[in-house]
C-alpha cells in the first residue's frame, strides 16, 4: 500500500528478504508490491495452492505483541465470510516467532491513491469516481449488514483497481486491530500515519461504528476530488474534531489546482459525511449512494429481485405421454390473442344460433310429409293383411316423426288422407294410376 508514511521502528521484519526466497515452508517471493505503515506486502507464490498471492508482513512491534496476534487469528477467521466481488478476499494468516504475514488476494492493478497521482492535475473528478464510488458503497455496505465487519481504515491506499476496471477494497476484516494497533504507536510518536482518515469518534477510542466508515469514506473522496485530505497540516487531531473543513471547490481554488467546477451533490454529501456527530451523516452506505445519485448494485439487485418469474420451458420436466413423447406446454395467450379467440368464438356461436332458428322455422312450416310412395306387390307367399286405420297409421307416423330428417327429400304422396297433426300435403286430382301409400316406418324396400 504505497504511499503511506512509515513510522521509525515500524520497519517490517521481512525487509532483508529477497525475490526467489520461501518463507514459511509454502510461499515464494517474487517481487515487492510496497510499503507502508503496516509493512511491506509481497507478491508470492503459494506453492500448496498454486497460485500468486499477496503477503503483507506485519511491523515488526506487532508481531511480538501477542494480544495484537490474537486479535490478527480471530479477525482473519471472521474475514473469510466476506466474499463480495468487490472485497480482496483474505486467505491465512501465519506467524513465527521472528515475523507474521497475512496471505490474501492478488490485485493485478493499482490503488487510487497512485492512480490519482498519476493524472495531469492530480486530481479526480466526481463523475469519473462515479462507478467505483458505486461499487465501494455496495461493498461496505455488504460489510456491514451481512458479515457485521467494519474497515476502520478505509482511505485511497486501499482502494485498488484492477485491470477490468473493478474497484476492490483491500485490508478488510484485519484492519479493526491491526491499524488500531498501528495508528496508537504512530500518534505516539507524534505521526499522523492514517489520523487524517479517522473519525472523531475513533480517535476518541471508541466503540467501532459503521458510521466511522462513512466518515472515512467522505475523507478519502476529499483527498481524491481536491489532492489532499480534510486536515492534514498542523494539529490534525484537534481539527478533526473541531474544525469544519473548507468545501472542496474551495480547497481546490486554495491549492491552484485545475479542473471542472464540482458537482453542488458531491459537495452536499461528502460535507454531510464529515459531520462530526454521526447522528448528522447518511447513517448508510445505502443512504449514500441514494444521496449521490448513483445506482448501488445493491439497488439493480433489488429492482431485478421484483420483477416477475419467467416460465423456464426447458427445466421443466414434463410427464411423458403413451407414445413416449413429451407434449409442449401451452403457450400463454396474451391480451391480444384472448380478444381474438373471444371474437371467433362468438361469432362460431352467433351462426349456429341463426342456423339452428332457420332449420326450425324450416322444420314447423314447411316439414316435408314422411311418406313415400311406393308400388304395391302382390305377395304370392304371404297373405294380404287388411290395412291400418287411418288413426293407426297416423299415430305410428307421430311417433317416428322425431327420428326422421326434416331436411330429407322424399316423394311427395298422392293420397289426400294425412294424419291429423301434420300438415297436409296437396295431390294432383287427376293423377293417373295412383298408388296407395305406406308409411315410411313400413316401407322395406321399392
Amino acid at each position: 500500500m504505497s504511499g503511506d508514511t512509515s513510522a521509525p521502528g515500524l520497519d517490517a521484519t521481512m525487509r532483508d528478504f529477497g525475490g526467489g526466497q520461501k518463507v514459511f515452508n509454502r510461499y515464494t517471493l517474487i517481487k515487492t508490491l510496497g510499503r507502508g505503515g503496516m509493512g511491506v506486502v509481497w507478491l508470492a507464490r503459494d506453492e500448496e495452492l498454486e497460485r500468486n498471492v499477496a503477503l503483507k508482513f506485519l511491523p515488526e512491534l506487532i508481531v511480538h505483541d501477542r494480544a495484537v496476534l490474537r486479535d490478527m487469528k480471530r479477525e482473519t477467521r471472521r474475514s473469510l465470510d466476506l466474499t463480495h466481488k468487490n472485497i480482496v478476499r483474505i486467505y491465512d494468516f501465519v506467524h513465527s516467532d521472528q515475523s507474521g504475514c497475512i496471505s490474501m488476494e492478488y490485485v493485478d492493478g493499482d490503488t487510487l491513491s497512485n492512480l490519482r497521482a498519476d493524472k495531469a492535475h492530480k486530481v479526480f473528478e466526481p463523475h469519473e469516481l462515479a462507478d467505483w464510488t458505486s461499487q465501494l458503497c455496495d461493498a461496505l455496505d455488504y460489510a456491514h449488514t451481512h458479515a457485521r465487519i467494519i474497515h476502520r481504515d478505509l482511505k485511497p491506499a486501499n482502494l485498488m483497481v484492477n485491470q477490468r476496471g473493478d474497484l476492490k477494497v483491500s485490508d478488510f476484516g484485519i484492519s479493526r486491530s491491526l491499524s488500531d494497533s498501528v495508528s496508537m504507536l504512530t500518534m505516539e510518536r507524534g505521526r499522523s500515519g492514517t489520523l487524517v482518515f479517522m473519525s472523531p469518534q475513533q480517535l476518541d477510542g471508541e466503540r467501532g461504528s459503521p458510521l466511522d466508515d462513512v466518515y472515512s469514506f467522505g475523507a478519502t473522496m476529499y483527498e481524491l476530488i481536491t489532492s489532499k485530505p480534510p486536515f492534514s497540516s498542523g494539529n490534525v487531531d484537534r481539527q478533526i474534531r473541531e474544525k469544519i473543513p473548507p468545501t472542496m471547490a474551495a480547497r481546490r481554488k486554495e491549492l491552484e489546482v485545475e479542473g471542472e467546477l464540482v458537482d453542488e451533490t458531491w459537495e452536499k454529501v461528502i460535507a454531510a459525511c464529515l459531520a462530526k456527530d454521526p447522528a448528522r451523516r447518511p447513517q448508510s452506505f445505502v443512504e449514500v449512494a441514494q444521496r449521490l445519485e448513483i445506482a448501488s448494485p445493491k439497488t439493480v439487485r433489488a429492482e431485478r429481485a421484483i420483477q416477475p418469474p419467467t416460465i423456464a420451458t426447458a427445466s421443466v420436466p414434463i410427464p411423458a405421454t403413451a407414445t413416449g413423447t413429451a407434449p409442449p406446454l401451452p403457450k400463454p395467450a396474451g391480451p391480444s390473442s384472448a380478444r381474438i379467440a373471444l371474437l371467433i368464438g362468438g361469432a362460431a356461436a352467433l351462426f349456429l344460433f341463426f342456423l339452428g332458428a332457420i332449420g326450425l322455422w324450416y322444420f314447423v312450416f314447411h316439414k316435408p310429409a314422411l311418406t313415400k310412395t311406393v308400388t304395391t306387390q302382390t305377395s304370392t307367399t304371404a297373405p294380404q293383411q287388411a290395412p291400418a286405420s287411418t288413426t293407426d297409421r297416423t299415430s305410428g307416423m307421430a311417433d317416428k316423426a322425431k327420428d326422421v330428417n326434416p331436411f330429407k327429400s322424399v316423394t311427395k304422396p298422392q293420397s289426400s288422407v294425412a294424419p291429423s297433426n301434420l300438415p297436409v300435403v296437396p295431390t294432383t286430382q287427376n293423377a293417373p294410376n295412383a298408388q296407395p301409400v305406406v308409411p315410411l316406418n313400413d316401407f322395406t324396400g321399392g
